[in-house]
């Protein structure tokens, strides 16, 4: 059999191998990171402020807070701030704290449920891996797909233990999206369509990063309209009926009555759901004119995708906005300009360029397997093989502008290798499967991240740049180790002004209450924070008592924060005390040489 061929004509799928080698790989890939593993289970950290904060709003979740209310109460009180996450990751994650917390003490409980959030993810991810190289090269290579998706390298990046971001039920969930898409190409599996639709709208329900993928799963079935009229009208439906029923369903779910229709550009909320579901809608009606010439298609086709946008430029045009617009200018250059995934390739090449390659050279590997496929295949596959191209292609474009949605193409880039890997496998089959597997597995890991990673010379960046503060990153960072916030509880619970990182690790830690936070609806706390730290001693003096300030914390994420922050204010209060000069109005009450230095105001003086 063609590897190009339809999956239906291949051998029935062996589910026992396919359960094993999924099994296989997550054990493997906790073999791999077992020292990330006890880090969790016996110190309890957090390595990231999303994962921090995410277990703060599930803490409060089960403490009694409303489900429709996402404000973080101790974030910039009293009227606190509404973070931009979703509660269907929290759905999962609360259900792993109720289930271990039948049987461990709450501190153990938390630990094992972040261990076990992952893993469980990871093992969804290697499954549909399977599920995805029946999609594009048939059930015989289910096994390659597990294999392709293990040595992507994303298991290291969103799916270690104690990750528990949103991140990585985005990713699995594009990778469901864009193979069940794949499937329904063929007009006797258009049921799948209603998959991959209800897929795209539970990951915007998660949050919209990965919004252009979703653009071009949306235009495949109008594009197989045009090009396939009558054939194309079951996917047309399938994909709208899905798309639409879990759309309206996931916003009901995590929008509350009182914002319907209140606009959020980052996040599900009327901007986003009108157009999802006009262009469902217009499926539904393309569906019933496939007989149409193609000039009628195509005229048709332009009319839906007008209708389902024009609603966004017309009544929510700050939506087509950059999606940080509204984060204040000073913020942006303090903050948000030193943030690792929201550099772009090239300057994250002058910084660290073995990583820009790693990156990069396995999404475009994967982007020219893809290619060899479409060229090779033939109707239905070739189809296929062309839809991952696009999203590869259109993928690498935005990784180049933002390091973050490499994440999300590293599975993607993984399944352009079944293509050659098919090829392979299926020219050598006749001589041995033996023969054919290794070859196969061979060039599999050869085009992979693994082994990309492994004929990777060392690339280091000039001195000048080694010795800047801005590969902070790559060095061990005390402001994210949880165990250097303990000592918070120490102190009577209160409102902290400090940098704006170590926000999420103070509530995760701590009774206490934040200013800032690295979260940018939170303008006004971050903003406010940052005016004290970089204010003269006696402005800064005010502006914390009238903020409702206890303390002041000092600790830098990243040399660059610090050195930003001297930039903006060379003499004020921040940098006065990192000289040693600390005013009269605070008092150290941190540990003597503690990396987190905490000091609490005084009583005015009258």
């Amino acid at each position: 059999m063609s590897p190009f061929a339809s999956p239906r004509a291949a051998a029935a799928p062996q589910t026992l191998p396919f359960v094993l080698a999924v099994l296989g790989a997550v054990a493997l890939s906790l073999v791999f990171q077992q020292g990330r593993l006890m880090e969790v289970w016996t110190g309890g950290g957090f390595f990231d402020t999303d994962d921090a904060m995410r277990m703060v709003q599930a803490r409060d979740l089960i403490a009694g807070q409303g489900w429709y209310d996402l404000t973080q109460y101790r974030l910039a009180p009293p009227q606190g701030s509404i973070l931009h996450w979703s509660r269907i990751v929290d759905i999962p994650l609360v259900a792993l704290l109720k289930l271990f917390g039948l049987f461990l003490a709450p501190d153990q409980a938390e630990r094992a449920a972040r261990i076990a959030f992952p893993t469980l993810g990871l093992g969804v991810l290697f499954a549909g891996g399977g599920f995805a190289a029946r999609a594009f090269a048939g059930a015989g290579l289910r096994l390659f797909g597990v294999a392709a998706l293990f040595c992507c390298g994303v298991m290291f990046w969103q799916f270690p233990p104690g990750r528990i971001d949103h991140h990585s039920v985005q990713i699995t969930l594009l990778l469901f999206a864009a193979a069940a898409m794949a499937r329904a190409f063929d007009p006797a599996e258009a049921r799948w369509g209603a998959l991959s639709g209800g897929c795209v709208a539970l990951s915007l329900g998660v949050g919209l990063e990965n919004l252009p993928f979703f653009a071009v799963l949306a235009a495949a079935p109008g594009l197989a309209f045009l090009a396939r009229g009558a054939e194309a009208r079951g996917l047309l439906r399938a994909f709208g009926g899905g798309l639409a029923l879990a759309q309206i369903a996931v916003f009901l779910l995590t929008v509350g009555p009182s914002r319907w229709l209140t606009p959020a550009c980052d996040a599900l909320s009327a901007p986003w759901l009108t157009p999802a579901l006009i262009g469902a809608l217009g499926y539904g009606a393309l569906s019933l004119a496939g007989g149409l010439p193609r000039a009628a298609r195509a005229g048709l086709l332009v009319l839906v995708g007008a209708a389902a946008l024009a609603p966004v430029a017309m009544l929510w045009p700050d939506c087509l906005r950059p999606p940080y617009a509204d984060v204040d200018p000073t913020l942006k250059s303090f903050w948000m300009d030193h943030i690792g995934e929201n550099q772009t390739l090239a300057q994250n090449f002058v910084i660290a360029p073995g990583a820009a390659v790693l990156m990069a050279v396995p999404t475009l590997i994967g982007l020219a397997g893809a290619l060899f496929g479409a060229v090779a295949g033939r109707g239905v596959a070739r189809a296929r093989w062309l839809l991952l191209a696009a999203l590869l292609a259109l993928g690498f474009a935005a990784a180049c502008a933002c390091l973050r949605i490499f994440s999300s193409l590293a599975p993607l880039a993984a399944l352009g290798l079944l293509a050659p890997v098919a090829a392979i496998f299926h020219a050598l089959a006749p001589r041995g499967k033996i023969l054919g597997g290794v070859a196969a597995s061979a060039v599999l890991l050869a085009g992979s991240s693994f082994g990309v990673a492994l004929a990777l010379p060392d690339l280091e960046p000039s001195p000048d740049v080694l010795a800047s503060p801005d590969l902070a990153w790559r060095r061990p960072d005390p402001c994210l180790d949880s165990a250097n916030y303990a000592f918070l509880n120490d102190h009577k619970p209160g409102l902290v002004a400090g940098p704006i990182s170590p926000g999420s690790y103070i509530l995760a830690h701590s009774p206490m209450r934040a200013l800032a936070a690295p979260y940018h609806r939170n303008n006004a706390g971050n903003l406010a924070a940052l005016n004290i730290l970089r204010a003269e001693p006696a402005l800064a003096e005010s502006l914390a008592r009238k903020a409702g300030v206890d303390y002041v914390l000092l600790c830098w994420a990243t040399p660059a924060d610090a050195a930003s922050l001297r930039a903006l204010s060379p003499t004020g209060l921040a940098a006065r005390i990192e000289q040693g000069e600390i005013p009269g109005w605070l008092r150290e009450v941190s540990p003597k040489d503690a990396p987190v230095r905490l000091y609490r105001l005084l009583p005015p003086s009258d």
